[in-house]
């Protein structure tokens, strides 16, 4: 799909026309915006759930990061959350080959141009800021690689040096993935992708040694944090006997997660659930590919979840920076955008001692990162600006492309200047609504001509459909969120 959320598509090794040019998109806004979600709700009837729970035991360690205002409350634990990374081994680009280049520009406005330079960055960042731990949620590599797998884990190697300890999940691009290519000056060249049983293998230090139980049926596996915080790690990928781009979540894996859940309750434990698709339906762009990005049949998930009373869920899959609360149930899940689609996200997830949950969304020290290491890269020195423009100019050109698709095949005539400016247009959008930032721009789109333009034309595609769901969606700082316990 051109332009859209990165759930419905795998990267092919067929280079597409080369994007037009675009401009800087707005300034950025640093400031912080929380943003604090209903989470109350009626207690069931008595017997319809599990009693209730133990309240947390309190730390004993006096290092633990505390609120300014309020000595007496501190930071439980902290998470740091990255996701859809796509690492390519440097090998397998080709040097930056001109095909590498061509997939790149021709895709769907990720950088991985510099996908070395962000993870090297991210990895800086996490050194830095000591988590309790760190979860990769899926999408490690660009197409499943074997290489770019066992390169990826040398790189994480780094923070296990550093006593961080790291827990991962696959993504669809991960395994079993028909699409794992090298690129070569000449085009591209099959190259070995992975098996499940290889994922684990590869990845046996980063969860799978560490997990305190193991789902017999899938890759998915329970994490304990503390005594009080447990993880259970899902594994909503399908790829036996093929690859496919959907989630769900296997019979037997509901099976192993109820035991899981039970247990939890029994030992008085507060879970958070990880899995790399989508629990609920994020936005009309999930509703739009809910085949893709939602896990299917969620409604058996959530109300398992609603049950033992957990609180939140984390995934990507994406590539938007979003999160929802399911209002019936509850339920938080908080989608953190690529790693490598601009502005490079991550989530800083912190558990205070008084049970709130609050997540930052951050962006990758690329500027940073470059400077420390004298790199003289254009690019790389303004980072923000580059990886947004970058977008920018992706989308931009997917819409002009479609645009004058469109005009050809329904005969109608849109003029080189209105295409530019609906391009424009869906191009800025685009930026703000992938960075979670919409709500900056929210009252000020709908004054533009271009808004007028596309919304008053009988125009039905993939891509207009898409710009649809972004107008249509909540105007919300979705970097920021505070669930209250």
């Amino acid at each position: 799909m051109m332009g859209t959320a990165g759930c419905a598509s795998q990267t092919s090794d067929v280079p597409s026309e080369q994007p037009g040019s675009e401009g800087l998109t707005e300034p950025v806004s640093q400031e912080t915006q929380e943003i604090i979600p209903e989470s109350s709700r009626e207690e069931a009837p008595s017997g319809s759930r599990p009693g209730g729970k133990e309240t947390q035991p309190e730390s004993t360690e006096e290092t633990r990061e505390t609120l300014p205002d309020d000595p007496d409350t501190f930071v439980q634990q902290k998470i740091i959350v990255a996701t859809d990374i796509h690492y390519l081994a440097e090998e397998l680009a080709g040097n930056r080959c001109q095909s590498f280049m061509s997939s790149v520009e021709s895709g769907d406005g990720r950088v991985l141009q510099y996908g070395w330079e962000i993870l090297d960055a991210f990895i800086d960042d996490v050194v830095e800021q000591k988590p309790d731990l760190v979860i990769l949620t899926g999408d490690l590599t660009m197409n499943g690689e074997k290489q770019s797998h066992e390169e990826l884990a040398q790189k994480l190697e780094t923070l296990s040096e550093n006593g961080i300890e790291v827990a991962v999940i696959p993504g669809n691009h991960d395994i079993n993935n028909p699409y794992a290519r090298k690129f070569t000056s000449d085009g591209t060249v099959k190259t070995d992708s992975i098996t499940a049983d290889e994922f684990a293998q590869i990845y046996s230090d980063f969860g799978y040694v560490a997990a305190d139980s193991r789902d017999p049926a899938s890759l998915s596996y329970l994490y304990k944090l503390d005594d009080y915080y447990w993880l259970l790690m899902l594994d909503s990928c399908q790829y036996d006997p093929v690859n496919r781009v959907g989630g769900m979540i296997r019979g037997e894996t509901y099976d192993w997660m109820e035991k899981q859940l039970e247990s939890a309750w029994e030992e008085g434990a507060q879970v958070i659930t990880v899995s790399h698709h989508n629990l609920l339906d994020q936005s009309g762009v999930s509703r739009e590919f809910y085949d893709d990005c939602t896990i299917e049949h969620n409604e058996e998930m959530i109300r398992m979840l609603y049950d033992y009373d957990v609180r939140l869920h984390l995934s990507g899959h994406l590539h938007l920076q979003h999160y929802k609360e399911d209002e019936d149930n509850g339920i938080s899940e908080i989608v953190t955008g690529s790693l490598v689609m601009a502005p490079c996200h991550y989530g800083v997830l912190k558990i205070w001692n008084s049970g709130d949950i609050e997540y930052n969304a951050k962006s990758a020290d690329v500027d940073g990162w470059a400077k420390r290491n004298s790199y003289k890269n254009r690019d790389l020195a303004d980072f923000r600006t580059f990886s947004e423009r970058f977008l920018n100019q992706v989308t931009y050109r997917n819409a002009v492309l479609d645009l004058r698709k469109h005009t050809m095949e329904r005969r109608l005539f849109f003029s080189d200047e209105k295409i530019d400016e609906m391009a424009r247009f869906y191009a800025k959008l685009c930026v703000y609504y992938y960075g979670g930032r919409m709500f900056e721009i929210a009252d000020s789109v709908q004054n533009e001509k271009a808004y007028e333009y596309w919304t008053s034309i009988d125009y039905v595609s993939d891509l207009s459909d898409f710009l649809r769901n972004i107008l249509e969606d909540d105007a919300k700082d979705f970097s920021h969120l505070t669930i209250h316990y």
